[in-house]
């Protein structure tokens, strides 16, 4: 991410975040880029900003301050919302109490994360609505109609944040149906609401979300969260999906903008019938694409990132989108880029990387996390198979240990309690030979330096059956000693833990 960029992010997410903490009692948070520097923000300036352990606590935390009648948001990436998914479904049909938005933080580049993924086809997994701003000066209004949306149709509402918000968008004037200021929640819950989910079979629970809150939610959006103008002079009509619509160039002169992402606004249907070819512009999957492409068949032609007029995946540019209006034909994009830069120097952990390349070259298998650790993979250690994601080094190299080989999984604190104390649960019930090794360094170095919850990682790892940790401090030890005592750990009994401490 540029300095540029960086200082957009920033910009937008203290205007997001003033909104957010006018609008709602409580509000938690997991950290990770796109959205470190607004929950860092919040964090500073909301007195009872809540740190979550993971996004699936956060999510059932936030049902229950629901349930209570207070309005609630939870902020996390889009990585995230994969961990909170089962969660997020079970939500939406369950109906719940007063507002709970849910803001996520894409990132159509995969700049900061591990994958690109689209969190809107993860509310469309759970059948949970989703509403983006169109420019920072946008979130204010965006956000009171995610309360407004989430009451109505009794259902978690999503707003999806990219770093693309831009700065320059006009005045941030609320609905007329909202008024100037955000509606005040209700103290307590109703019996209707909660009723609702429990009079009903779990089957009809569905069908209740089908007949009744998506519906309400279509309807409301419609209302609330599209745009047009329309010249209807025969050139190409664009639909601009959330924040991208800062891309338009000033030629289009008949376009529909966005701000409910899914379900798709019937306007978008209307406007798309009502002309013979529209460009969709989203980020960073083809979904209203698809969805207006089917629903249209052979009525109108959609062209897009499906059709290859726009690369099929990543950010897009007022150039491209330029380029792509003045050719009808589609074109051939470039898919594969590769990675012109490694890691930043691991600094502390340098000595231990380099005992555990060594290990891998003795025949170790090697599985990392995607935080500190991940820098294993790249040269000079070239010292792991694989990086999968957050929490998952433990249970990677358990997979490899049931094949009969020794294993090594390298991990952070903060992964080891944010999901990977499941995964040492595995590794102890199975008695797999696996070598534990957990960077202790009391902070999340990748995303900023946020601290780790404050645990006991002996006594849990101990409560978790492991009869073999070893604690030790690596400004201690040279690279010959680190290596050694790996390889006392390795040569067994396995399961074996190494809790390697490094400076705050």
């Amino acid at each position: 991410m540029t300095a540029a960029t960086e200082e957009v992010v920033r910009d937008t997410c203290q205007g997001l975040a003033v909104a957010l903490a006018e609008t709602f009692p409580v509000i938690s948070g997991v950290t990770g880029k796109p959205v470190t520097h607004l929950i860092d923000h919040l964090h500073r300036n909301v007195p009872d900003f809540l740190w979550a352990l993971n996004e699936k606590v956060a999510v059932e935390s936030a049902v229950g301050a629901s349930f209570a009648g207070a309005r609630t948001c939870v902020v996390m990436k889009h990585n995230g919302l994969g961990f909170a998914l089962d969660t997020l479904a079970n939500a939406g049909v369950h109906t719940i109490g007063a507002a709970l938005v849910i803001v996520v933080g894409d990132d159509p580049d995969a700049a900061n994360s591990t994958c690109v993924l689209d969190s809107r086809e993860l509310a469309a997994a759970a059948r949970v609505p989703v509403l983006e701003p169109t420019c920072a000066g946008d979130c204010a209004a965006t956000v009171r109609m995610a309360v407004t949306l989430s009451e109505e149709s009794r259902t978690p509402v999503l707003v999806r944040v990219t770093p693309r918000l831009h700065t320059t968008c006009g005045d941030d004037v609320p609905p007329a149906r909202l008024g100037g200021k955000s509606p005040q929640a209700p103290q307590h819950r109703t019996h209707d609401r909660a009723a609702v989910a429990h009079r009903l079979t779990k089957l009809g629970r569905v069908q209740w979300q089908r007949l009744v809150t998506l519906p309400t939610f279509t309807q409301a959006s419609t209302e609330l969260a599209t745009e047009t103008r329309c010249a209807c002079d025969g050139s190409t009509a664009v639909i601009a999906v959330g924040a991208v619509a800062e891309c338009l160039p000033e030629s289009v002169r008949c376009a529909m903008t966005l701000r409910a992402s899914w379900p798709i606004p019937e306007a978008a249907i209307d406007f798309t019938l009502a002309h013979d070819r529209v460009m969709v512009v989203e980020e960073s999957s083809p979904q209203v694409e698809r969805f207006l492409a089917e629903r249209t068949w052979g009525k109108a032609e959609i062209i897009g990132r499906c059709s290859s007029h726009l690369p099929p995946e990543g950010s897009l540019s007022p150039e491209l989108l330029a380029r792509a209006l003045a050719c009808p034909q589609p074109s051939t994009w470039q898919t594969a880029q590769p990675k012109t830069s490694a890691p930043t120097d691991p600094g502390t952990y340098a000595v231990l990387f380099d005992a555990v390349a060594r290990l891998r070259r003795a025949g170790a298998f090697v599985a990392t996390d995607v935080g500190s650790s991940v820098r294993l993979c790249y040269p000079p250690y070239e010292g792991a198979e694989v990086a999968l994601c957050l929490g998952s080094a433990v249970a990677v190299a358990a997979g490899a240990a049931r094949t009969g080989l020794r294993a090594v999984g390298v991990i952070g604190d903060y992964a080891v309690l944010h999901s990977g104390l499941q995964s040492v649960l595995e590794v102890v019930n199975g008695s797999l030979p696996v070598l534990t090794v957990v960077l202790a360094n009391g902070r999340q170095a990748q995303t900023g330096g946020q601290p780790v919850p404050r645990a006991d990682l002996p006594a849990l790892l101990t409560a978790c059956g492991v009869k073999r940790i070893d604690n030790w401090d690596l400004n201690k030890l040279d690279a010959r000693a680190t290596f050694e005592r790996l390889c006392a750990l390795l040569r067994g009994p396995l399961p074996a833990v190494a809790i390697v401490h490094a400076d705050r």
